[in-house]
């Protein structure tokens, strides 16, 4: 993999930059990234403080558009669970997931709860299983390659998937998640 990961839906580095900024302030605002992290819907993000924040970082870049509200109200609350990012800069979410686990032989996501993330049927479990899966790694993942991934996710949903298969985003995750796994798995 390059240094420089490629992004699907979040092609502005301003756009980059105001996600960025904006997970980092988190940290200082307590009481935001707690409510953010109370809210079970993606209706419930909606009316978040945190949300908000972002929603108004996002005013100065092409990438805030009303009907992707509720796509960003995902990032938000995803990216209110996440602590850390990893020490590698070209480490994916997916790749993450498939990473080894202590040495164990296994991944942090098992397959069958991964393939369940792939399927989720709607925004709000979208978002339960994110949570999940960011438990599994100790909430311990890029925040770029995961507010790219979240906004592809809904971006699917809402229109037909890319006719390339390698731009359809459960492709992408599966490539990437057995390509982690693939290299302690022998």
């Amino acid at each position: 993999m390059s240094d420089a990961p490629f992004y699907f839906r979040i092609k502005e580095s301003a756009t980059r930059d105001a996600v960025l900024k904006w997970w980092r302030q988190l940290e200082e605002q307590r009481g935001a990234r707690a409510e953010l992290r109370r809210s079970e819907t993606l209706d419930a993000v909606l009316l978040t403080e945190g949300f908000r924040h972002l929603w108004q970082a996002l005013a100065q870049t092409s990438e805030r558009r009303d009907r992707d509200m509720l796509a960003w109200a995902c990032v938000a609350a995803a990216l209110a669970d996440v602590r850390e990012q990893p020490a590698a800069k070209d480490v994916s979410f997916a790749r993450r997931l498939g990473e080894q686990k202590e040495k164990t032989g296994k991944p942090y996501m098992s397959e069958m709860r991964f393939a369940q993330l792939q399927k989720s049927r709607s925004g709000d479990d979208f978002l339960m299983r994110l949570r999940r899966a960011l438990a599994l790694i100790n909430k311990t993942a890029p925040v770029l390659s995961l507010t790219d991934n979240i906004l592809h996710w809904f971006q699917e949903q809402q229109s037909n998937q890319g006719s390339r298969p390698m731009d359809r985003l459960a492709v992408r995750w599966a490539t990437e998640y057995f390509t982690a796994v693939n290299a302690y798995d022998k």
